[in-house]
């Protein structure tokens, strides 16, 4: 795993500096290309056949604006971006979620901010978190709220054995090969023996890897798994936690389990989720 293109989305009501400077950061340090995206569509209206020219009217006032936004966010990125780096822009009139996951086929890894359960989200105007960790087919990192750096010195890696972790340790690896200090933790959630074991075979795998990590089984908090590596995290002075991004269910709305909805909605830490 090699990271050479990194998809930075910004929300098209708010440009975020702090959240370019990561993205920066990190195309200096992986000597990678960055995508700006943003996307919106306009509100649906229903009305009826009298209203029908007042609709279009508004539609259309809709879209220019939309477009006439993404115009100034692409300047605003471009001149944020130093010129050593290359840079394009995608800019749509489209669903947010659906654009972001559709650019994310020309990525190695997905940067966003932080917006998972936050109040009255707009579906047309901002993405939602989870949805795009399960439909782009890409690593996202969750940036934190304000941080302006993507250290990454000190990793936590939260394991289980399960597609999602096994997933989320590969496409880390590039962090987790730069990082000074990598501890993996194990939640203990059943069978102990088991629990070891699966962690001493990753454990055993990143050394494999040119990685020198430390590792153990943790009890869960009383806050559960989330809390658990969120207070690792801050005992070791770590800035990003990597993790699967866990769920159940094959309906068209997908559930995530207690762990992953809660360090989705973590904005002081840094989150790299594979799914």
């Amino acid at each position: 795993m090699e990271i050479r293109e990194i998809l930075v989305h910004l929300d098209i009501d708010q440009f975020s500096p702090a959240l370019v400077d990561c993205a920066v950061d990190l195309a200096h340090r992986f000597k990678a290309a960055l995508v700006g995206h943003s996307a919106a569509e306009p509100a649906t209206i229903g009305a009826g056949y009298d209203g029908a020219a007042a609709v279009a009217v508004y539609y259309e006032h809709e879209q220019r604006a939309i477009e006439s936004r993404l115009e100034d966010l692409e300047r605003q990125f471009r001149s944020a971006v130093p010129s050593d780096i290359q840079v394009t822009w995608r800019g749509r009139t489209a669903q947010p979620n659906a654009s972001a996951a559709m650019t994310a086929r020309c990525a190695d890894l997905i940067v966003t901010g932080s917006n998972f359960g936050a109040r009255n989200p707009n579906p047309q105007r901002s993405i939602d978190t989870g949805e795009l960790l399960v439909k782009a087919g890409r690593p996202v990192l969750i940036a934190g709220m304000g941080l302006e750096r993507i250290a990454a010195d000190t990793v936590i890696v939260g394991w289980k054995d399960s597609r999602e972790a096994r997933r989320a340790v590969v496409d880390a690896l590039p962090f987790l090969k730069t990082a000074k200090q990598v501890t993996v933790a194990t939640i203990h959630e059943g069978d102990f023996a088991d629990e070891k074991t699966s962690l001493d075979d990753v454990l055993a795998w990143m050394r494999r890897h040119g990685i020198e990590p430390r590792g153990d089984v943790q009890p869960a908090t009383a806050g559960g798994a989330a809390e658990t590596l969120e207070a690792l995290a801050k005992e070791r002075g770590a800035d990003l936690i990597v993790t699967g991004g866990y769920g159940h269910g094959r309906m068209r709305e997908w559930l995530f389990g207690g762990m992953t909805r809660d360090l989705l909605s973590d904005r002081t830490v840094h989150r790299f989720m594979s799914n």
